[in-house]
């Protein structure tokens, strides 16, 4: 027995009706238990630390040590400069050292010969004065002749001149040493600094790395003529990395600092998942922040929805395990159900410092025992400290 068409239209359509309200409660119900506390966004890149190095002194480029790609450590060298020059000037701050701890060994040597000196002038003053005192008390009663006391006066006024004059020179040379010893002398102190300045020039020669990372963007080549502030190459540390995610402004109501992020990257596919965490809003849009604002107070104007970047900061354990590079795309996915925390993060402490580097602080390391020997083998010894007793 044939079935009544309008029958099959009837089961057809309540079939279909059935499959648009079954699909709609399940979207409706992932929707409700799920998609409502997310914010998706492939707007999103890999961004991290970009180290430009550059050389802190001009100089020839005398050997390359790395290339693209290669991963170096926090120290290691990079690139050579030519010595020659820096050599030369190092050796010629240390006999300037040299010359000037002597030169100054000489005003102490001054104080001594000058004190000793008035010691001598002193007692000739003391002589003068006691001859000059008896033929005083003598020329009126004629003892003495007058020619006679006149010598003993002459002689007492050039004694106490002699020694009033040694005197002033004796000032003139302490104010020269006082509060000091010969390798604390300003001068010295100065030619010691010209030494270090000398020695840090020579130690710059050597590029080495203020941390560890790949090495990128090489343009350094041998032979080539550089100058402080010429890019030489690039580092990028790859676990000093974070992702900014783009999500429209229509997405940023229900953002906040410290919500969870589930990540996946296009060069993992969907098998590896990133945890994340919202650390930080943007300040402004991209559009802002551009070359060339946009100009919106003008006569054709359109609407274009913005994008704020949001900062999410990676699981490090993660990274380490599935190493990600500059520039990669993600896809974020943000769990926006908890939203007590803020947009706008607290002002942090800044006297810990987020990174940091020691190869520097090395450069310096050696010049002292070399400047303490320099000093040692040139100064005068003197029976007295001077750097204990200010004269």
């Amino acid at each position: 027995m044939e079935s009544n068409p309008s029958s099959q239209r009837k089961k057809i359509m309540a079939y279909v009706i059935g499959s648009f309200l079954l699909t709609g409660a399940i979207v409706f119900s992932y929707w409700l238990f799920w998609a409502r506390f997310e914010v998706t966004t492939e707007d999103a890149y890999v961004h991290g630390n970009k180290i430009n190095l550059t050389p802190q002194i001009s100089g020839f480029v005398s050997a390359v040590h790395v290339n693209e790609t290669q991963s170096v450590k926090e120290g290691q060298l990079l690139i050579s400069l030519d010595t020659s020059d820096m050599q030369i000037a190092l050796e010629k701050s240390f006999s300037q050292l040299a010359e000037t701890v002597r030169n100054v060994s000489q005003f102490f040597e001054k104080v001594e010969v000058l004190k000793a000196q008035l010691e001598m002038r002193k007692a000739n003053l003391t002589k003068a004065t006691i001859e000059y005192d008896d033929r005083k008390s003598l020329v009126l009663s004629g003892s003495v002749s007058k020619e006679d006391f006149i010598d003993s006066e002459t002689r007492y006024l050039f004694a106490k001149a002699d020694v009033d004059n040694i005197e002033s020179q004796l000032k003139q040379a302490y104010a020269a040493v006082a509060g000091t010893c010969v390798s604390t002398h300003p001068l010295v102190e100065s030619a010691k600094e010209h030494a270090r300045q000398a020695w840090l020039d020579f130690k710059r020669c050597n590029i080495v790395s203020p941390t560890h990372g790949i090495i990128a963007q090489r343009s350094a080549q041998v032979g080539e003529a550089v100058n402080p502030n010429d890019p030489l190459l690039a580092i990028i540390p790859i676990d000093q990395i974070w992702v900014n995610a783009n999500f429209k402004e229509t997405q940023l109501k229900q953002l906040r600092i410290g919500q969870n992020v589930e990540l996946t990257a296009d060069m993992y596919g969907h098998f590896v998942k990133y945890r994340g965490t919202v650390v930080g809003i943007g300040a402004g849009s991209g559009s802002v922040f551009s070359l060339l604002p946009p100009q919106n107070a003008t006569g054709n104007w359109i609407k274009i929805v913005q994008r704020i970047p949001v900062r999410i900061r990676l699981d490090p354990q993660q990274v380490a395990e599935y190493p990600l590079f500059l520039g990669l795309s993600m896809q974020v996915k943000v769990d926006i159900q908890n939203t007590s925390g803020t947009r706008i993060p607290a002002p942090q402490s800044t006297e810990t410092p987020l990174y940091t580097t020691q190869v520097f602080r090395k450069q310096e390391e050696g010049i002292e025992p070399i400047l303490v020997e320099i000093i040692q083998k040139n100064q005068i010894l003197f029976s007295r400290d001077w750097c204990k007793n200010d004269v």
